[in-house]
């Protein structure tokens, strides 16, 4: 936040960690589009790069980013976004790992049977019009309107595609070029130098890293190559509501404090943990910050006061009280927590962990927060989450302690915890590719905070094994001794062989790709992730 009053463009859609939905009975599978998955396999990569080489030189595939691979020398990986009629195809993406000039898999997700009229029937100020009509009052457009092709239900549509910001809410919205229908609305919010001295939510002593500045301490860590500020807002709605229709964040929002000995808990371990993160994304795989660029992290405490729970509406209480949520281009933002539901949820540093994650998502795969990829998304911050306890705490059942849950030191109420990845029917969600629910509705953006455990219940067998409560099927796993192993398969395939409208069984093919690139076709990482995903069912 150098300068530092700026505008935070919400350029990217985000995540909630929290979400409370009624559960239901079946399920509804949608086809959007006709989508074809790219092989990873050897034997049908010939066939596979024939046609992306086809689709490249006809125009229908540009390159749209190249990031280097921090996990094996001398390689990178390219991501191919496809292209109509010199539209984009929303969401479609090829994701070719390289050796030099050869290439060693690709894959994604692609659509076909692509025939339509690309000239809109109506302008994208008209759009834009719809669009806002169909928010509360006082909604504005942020950023580009852009034309392109969207899969929906048994087809494709030419459709605008803006970011809506009103109070209270922030949506990607498509609405059709040619009948003006909106066509899919996708929540934006994604829920879910000195060295001072403070004490955290739960009183533990914590030491920060601070600047001086003009006699005073601010929370700004200096320390570390990308900047990271936490910002105290006043927690009042006129304050909340300026920064959602704006993005504007103020000098006089950074946290400070007269003698660098801090007592707001949650500006502490927000500040501190976000720390945490970074150091371990760097440690464990050479990641440089969120966008492997060291870019700046904003964390805000505070969005809204704990007494202002009983005078809002429930879907602004469980926005911006009860949750925690990454919100675009590096920013994060903890609720206070009603003191019924939750506690500060800075507090957790699983919670911390898992927004900060999503921004590498961000960064990386863009996993559309939507149905199977939505779920996905959710999946992999909850897997990084699991993962950073087991590297920074003891194991245990107490508070600050490693287990296989999210959230379990702020949550209030029985179970006690959000989701569990051992054991995920325990917290009413599936274990299971047979129990998914929700996909193609509008609850809970298609499932995306009910079905992300059958990913994390994959991920929990491959490391620590066992069986599978519905498959029956027994998993060895490589054991908690090499869970780092598992580590690096998972972030190798969310992070680098992942495109945006991914779905489980590309996140198994790119898990198996991971595991095989990393430890070799025969290895035993390789074999432990395939059985996992078996036994969830995924295939």
């Amino acid at each position: 936040m150098s300068g530092f009053d700026k505008v935070i463009p919400f350029a990217a859609a985000a995540a909630l960690l929290f979400a409370a939905s009624s559960r239901l009975t079946g399920q509804v599978p949608v086809e959007n589009g006709r989508s074809f998955p790219l092989a990873a396999s050897a034997e049908a990569l010939p066939e596979t790069l024939d046609r992306v080489d086809a689709m490249l030189s006809a125009g229908e595939l540009d390159i749209a980013a190249v990031q280097g691979d921090t996990m094996i020398r001398g390689r990178a990986v390219e991501r191919l976004a496809q292209v109509y009629e010199g539209l984009p195809v929303f969401g479609a993406q090829v994701v070719r790992q390289m050796d030099g000039r050869s290439v060693i898999s690709v894959t994604g997700r692609l659509y076909d049977a692509l025939d339509m009229n690309v000239a809109p029937s109506i302008s994208s100020q008209r759009a834009n019009e719809i669009a806002m009509g169909a928010a509360p009052p006082g909604a504005q457009i942020s950023g580009e309107t852009t034309l392109g092709i969207v899969p929906v239900e048994g087809g494709y549509r030419l459709a605008y595609r803006m970011l809506v910001r009103s109070d209270w809410t922030i949506r990607e919205v498509y609405v059709d070029a040619h009948s003006g229908a909106i066509v899919r609305s996708i929540n934006g919010i994604h829920s879910q130098a000195a060295i001072g001295q403070g004490n955290g939510v739960f009183g533990a002593s914590k030491k920060l890293s601070t600047h001086q500045a003009s006699g005073t301490f601010q929370a700004v860590d200096k320390l570390r190559p990308a900047e990271a500020f936490t910002l105290l807002f006043p927690g009042t709605v006129s304050r909340l509501n300026l920064f959602l229709n704006t993005g504007a964040i103020f000098n006089s929002d950074v946290a400070t404090d007269s003698d660098n000995t801090w007592s707001d808990g949650p500006t502490v371990d927000a500040h501190v943990y976000q720390g945490w993160v970074y150091d371990y994304y760097f440690k464990r795989f050479g990641r440089s910050g969120m966008d492997d660029s060291n870019v700046e992290v904003d964390s805000i405490v505070h969005p809204l006061a704990r007494s202002e729970a009983n005078r809002q509406p429930p879907d602004v209480v469980g926005t911006f009280i009860n949750n925690a949520f990454y919100c675009c281009d590096g920013l994060l933002v903890f609720g206070d927590g009603d003191g019924r539901v939750f506690t500060f949820l800075a507090g957790g540093f699983d919670v911390v962990a898992h927004e900060w994650t999503h921004g590498v998502t961000d960064f990386t795969s863009r996993l559309i927060y939507q149905d199977e990829s939505g779920a996905l998304n959710e999946a992999f911050s909850d897997i990084m989450a699991a993962a950073m306890e087991f590297y920074y705490q003891p194991p245990g059942g107490g508070r600050d302690e490693a287990d296989w849950l999210i959230a379990e030191d702020v949550v209030l109420l029985s179970p006690g915890f959000l989701r569990s990845l051992n054991n995920p029917i325990a917290g009413g969600e599936p274990d299971h590719y047979t129990l998914r629910q929700f996909i193609g509705t509008t609850i809970d953006d298609g499932g995306v905070h009910y079905n992300p455990t059958i990913a994390t219940h994959a991920f929990y067998l491959s490391v620590v094994g066992g069986r599978n409560r519905v498959s029956g099927i027994t998993v060895p796993g490589v054991g908690m001794t090499n869970i780092e192993r598992m580590e690096w398969v998972f972030y190798r395939a969310f992070t680098m062989l992942m495109g945006p409208n991914s779905r489980f069984s590309d996140a198994r093919r790119a898990t198996i790709q991971a595991a095989a690139d990393l430890f070799g076709e025969g290895s035993a990482e390789r074999t432990q992730v395939e059985l996992a995903w078996t036994a969830v069912g995924v295939n």
